[in-house]
């Protein structure tokens, strides 16, 4: 059968066939074709933008010749027209190929700024007020052969002793009882201790809100209680110690600036702010106490109240700029 005449190629036409192309040999290349160009075409034929993992798979490339297989890559994915598969991103499941470089990494992370110069110190303040508050400590205490009889002369006694204190005008919330006790009596002789009786006592703390009138109260308690009566002394307080406390703090605050304003000029430094306060532990304001031997039966018990004082301690750390 004769053969069927080939189309002359056109005019201008100077592409060579792809066959024709992959048969000839790659110049500088010691790639043969059928081992690397051949497995080429068929990856680039199934997916024109192949990515470079599959580029490196489809040429086989081994550690000797891989920058020459792939610059015979790059020259057949040109002619191809197919330059734009080595744009295309790497998919992320794909693992880097040997030979071809990596993304560049992502910039390590700033170290961490170096913790800023502190100055501590301790700061002192105290405050004082008059007290406008006396507590007055009062009991009864009676002795007597048998325990019954002992407490029916301490009930007696405390009764009249709080009958005074209403008289006085002191409210009931103003009146505690403190402790109450029955104890026995012994004498102590040349033998075994003898039993001579029961005591019976009771206390009490009475709040007198009005100062000037702290000395008929304690003398009117100690005149309805007769000899059982004891006066166990009086404090002076404040019935509000939050303002003084305040104050305490505010000088204790001012105080512990001052010193690290100091200390900052001393080191040439500015003063910054301030990083943490604590207050270190405080008692309450320390009352002023008047022993009971001041206090005599007649009207106008010399007392004296005096101021209350509060003191506050704080620690304080301030930056130094």
């Amino acid at each position: 059968m004769p053969s069927t005449p080939r189309p002359p190629a056109r005019t201008g036409d100077h592409r060579m066939p792809a066959a024709a192309f992959l048969r000839r040999p790659l110049a500088g290349s010691s790639v043969r074709p059928r081992a690397s160009l051949r497995a080429l075409a068929s990856a680039v034929a199934v997916r024109p933008r192949t990515s470079l993992r599959g580029l490196a798979g489809a040429v086989a490339v081994r550690p000797r010749t891989s920058l020459r297989v792939l610059s015979a890559a790059v020259a057949v994915l040109a002619a191809l027209g197919t330059t734009g598969a080595l744009a295309a991103p790497v998919a992320a499941d794909e693992a880097p190929v040997p030979g071809v470089l990596a993304p560049a990494a992502a910039p390590a992370p700033a170290a961490p700024a170096p913790a800023p110069s502190t100055v501590t110190v301790t700061g002192t303040g105290s405050a004082s007020a008059a007290p406008d508050l006396a507590v007055v400590g009062v009991a009864v205490e009676v002795t007597a052969p048998t325990a019954e009889k002992a407490l029916a002369a301490q009930h007696a006694a405390a009764e009249a002793l709080l009958d005074a204190l209403r008289r006085q005008g002191v409210a009931e919330r103003d009146v505690r009882t403190d402790s109450l006790e029955l104890s026995a009596v012994y004498e102590e002789g040349s033998g075994a201790a003898k039993l001579t009786g029961y005591r019976a006592a009771q206390s009490f703390s009475v709040k007198v809100r009005e100062l000037h009138r702290t000395g008929r109260v304690i003398k009117a308690a100690s005149d309805a209680a007769g000899d059982a009566a004891r006066i166990n002394g009086v404090t002076f307080d404040l019935a509000d110690a939050r303002p003084l406390r305040a104050k305490a703090r505010q000088a204790a605050h001012e105080d512990a600036r001052s010193k690290a304003e100091h200390y900052a000029g001393l080191t040439g430094r500015e003063l910054g702010r301030l990083v943490s306060l604590s207050e270190a532990e405080a008692a309450d304001p320390r009352p002023l106490t008047v022993s009971p031997a001041a206090f005599a039966k007649q009207d106008g018990v010399p007392v004296a109240p005096g101021e209350i004082e509060d003191k506050v301690s704080v620690v304080a750390v301030y930056e130094l700029r």
